[in-house]
């Protein structure tokens, strides 16, 4: 199969080939005509970083990167302007050190798919979805207040997803964690309750995975 590749001179003297099979060709949009006074930003990284592009059973691509967390798309900038990567299972990305994957997660009863941050490896993991909601812009009510300018704000979570099953989302606390692994919630429990985790941090609930991942 004859593929070809897109070429970019970086700042940083290195060239990337990213096959245009990878490759969006629609751009993402919806970010261009924003409000002149707008606050926050749609991007995890507002500045394109250094980062690498992993497809599977392949060397990784050297690219600069950012991710779009309001339109959940990971972009690419090149001397032929700014791409988006495919979302595809098969094509993930690390940026500033975060590696970003597309795995399935369940919402409203539904299976759909997004770019999550993978915390850890194993047959349970934490994930974290870094979110971004837009806010429209709001007119004082009244001569005490003050218009209210347009503003991206987090809009991030947490779910746990084991293997096979879809992502399920959990806040940072034990109740949810221990529902969240069902074919070992004892052990899981006994384990929180030995350590004394609460599991209202990354940190706890790591660990706790990895006790999980060697039952």
């Amino acid at each position: 199969m004859l593929v070809f590749a897109l070429g970019a001179t970086f700042a940083y003297g290195q060239n990337i080939d990213l096959p245009t099979e990878y490759i969006n060709n629609a751009t993402l949009g919806g970010v261009n005509n924003l409000p002149a006074n707008v606050q926050g930003s749609p991007y995890a990284n507002e500045e394109f970083v250094l980062g690498k592009v992993y497809a599977k059973g392949q060397d990784p691509y050297n690219g600069l990167l950012r991710y779009n967390a309001y339109q959940d798309g990971i972009e690419m900038k090149t001397d032929k302007g700014i791409i988006t990567l495919l979302k595809r299972d098969y094509l993930s990305a690390v940026i500033s050190g975060k590696h970003y994957r597309i795995e399935n997660y369940k919402k409203n009863g539904a299976i759909r798919k997004t770019y999550f941050v993978e915390m850890n490896k194993g047959n349970a993991r934490l994930l974290f979805k870094q979110g971004k909601k837009f806010v429209q812009e709001r007119a004082a009510t009244s001569s005490y207040s003050k218009d209210k300018p347009a503003k991206f704000e987090d809009d991030n979570s947490y779910y746990i997803i084991t293997e096979g099953n879809p992502g399920i989302e959990i806040k940072l606390k034990s109740k949810d964690v221990i529902s969240a692994l069902p074919d070992h919630q004892k052990e899981v429990e006994a384990f929180a309750k030995k350590n004394k985790f609460k599991m209202k941090t990354e940190e706890e609930i790591l660990q706790v995975l990895a006790y999980y991942n060697t039952l």
